[in-house]
């Protein structure tokens, strides 16, 4: 591709995201790409640009030849699917910053990739304006990593920042999310998990060569939050994130996990604040490295979709290092222990999760609270459950690697 020359962009989707790229490329006119073409879904809703802007036909922007490259910037995951497969199948360049996307299809992704020779890359998938993909697939690419674990869900460090700093009640703060244009259309992709869960599978194909289904992933969130599990976490000198972390345990086994986590003063993490997203890479030589930024909004966001479109226009394409490097990806270690704080109204909850190192936390007329140790597995079968009944449970550290109960009825202090 002749990086001297005009590229021009095909555009598919004008929120958040397409709008912030646009804007860029707009102010920035020394730039030499141009978007082109502007697909969209809904005719006659208000746009800051006129109707005539627009196309409503995403099969004719990919047959059109004048394209350089295609943008996927849409909301709807299988759709967007449809889009950049057709696209892949086409030779195409494609960039796109939908995460649900590519955590369910990444497999089929490559394949395509590899069969029609396309290039896709989907940096502002995860962590927004944070270049953490590359940064993972090209400085750590040689480098054994130990563990990558942060906060990649802007809206609900942003909901979780209201509650501790400013004592609002979750509602409250959820709107304002929304309001403020951080949180999805659906909220409960940031508040369940979900969002953290598709951009940790993401984050494990780079990091670990393993290409995770999401249904691998135990996920939770914040949705149930109740007043009680926040004073539990000040009267732990602590706050509350929600924590997305993938590890390998010493038998070379993987433990990926999205949980809401006491955070103290003296974790990485507790500095990451609003809508910022911060990720800790842990290497084997190098040991943890904070990546802080900001994770949601359309600039941010827009951003790390211009850097990969320069990046292809400049012949880049993702190695897969560790991917290929892999002859056995890694097992899930099902058997792994973690330590949680659980509150529910349903004791059999506790029972479905084979909880063991039992201590009772409180106990109301309509509800109790316990810490306990559970392992992936349970975990893993126990979370739908757990979802039905409006429970919620909760990580006593971001250390998932190490086990604090187990140390505290050892004599050791937990930190």
């Amino acid at each position: 591709m002749d990086s001297h020359r005009l590229l021009k962009i095909g555009l598919f989707g004008f929120g958040c995201v397409g709008q912030g790229l646009y804007d860029i490329l707009s102010r920035e006119e020394s730039l030499p790409y141009k978007v082109e073409r502007i697909c969209v879904k809904t005719q006659g809703k208000l746009r800051p640009l006129p109707p005539e802007s627009f196309t409503y036909d995403w099969q004719e922007v990919l047959a059109d030849p004048t394209l350089d490259l295609l943008v996927e910037a849409i909301s709807d995951a299988e759709e967007a699917y449809t889009i950049v497969s057709e696209a892949l199948r086409r030779g195409k360049n494609v960039v796109t910053a939908n995460k649900k996307l590519v955590a369910y299809h990444l497999p089929e992704l490559l394949a395509l990739q590899q069969e029609f020779g396309g290039v896709l890359l989907y940096e502002a998938a995860v962590a927004g304006g944070i270049p953490i993909i590359r940064t993972v697939e090209e400085y750590f690419s040689n480098e054994p990593l130990e563990r990558v674990h942060g906060i990649l869900n802007g809206s609900s460090n942003y909901i979780l920042s209201q509650i501790f700093k400013l004592q609002k009640p979750y509602a409250e703060a959820l709107k304002e999310a929304q309001d403020k244009g951080f949180a999805e259309l659906d909220p409960w992709l940031d508040v369940a998990g979900a969002d953290s869960r598709h951009k940790l599978c993401i984050l494990t194909a780079h990091a670990f060569g393993r290409t995770l289904a999401p249904e691998e992933v135990a996920f939770f969130g914040i949705d149930f939050l109740g007043e009680q599990d926040c004073a539990y976490a000040q009267q732990n000198d602590a706050v509350i994130k929600l924590v997305a972390s993938v590890h390998l345990t010493q038998d070379g086994e993987l433990v990926p996990v999205v949980l809401p986590s006491l955070v103290n003063a003296a974790d990485d993490l507790f500095v990451v604040e609003q809508e910022f997203n911060g990720v800790v890479v842990h290497g084997g030589y190098s040991g943890p490295q904070l990546f802080k930024g900001r994770g949601a909004g359309g600039h941010p966001t827009g951003a790390a979709v211009l850097s990969d479109i320069v990046s292809i226009s400049h012949g880049y394409a993702y190695g897969y290092k560790k991917l290929h490097k892999t002859t056995n990806a890694p097992a899930l270690a099902l058997d792994f222990q973690f330590d949680v704080y659980l509150r529910s109204s349903e004791p059999e909850l506790v029972v479905a999760l084979g909880l063991t190192n039992l201590q009772n936390v409180n106990r109301g007329s309509d509800s109790f609270s316990v810490i306990g140790t559970v392992s992936l597995g349970n975990l893993i079968k126990a979370q739908e459950q757990i979802r039905k009944a409006g429970a919620y449970v909760m990580a006593l550290s971001s250390d998932f690697v190490s086990n604090p109960v187990a140390k505290a009825k050892a004599g050791v202090e937990v930190s």
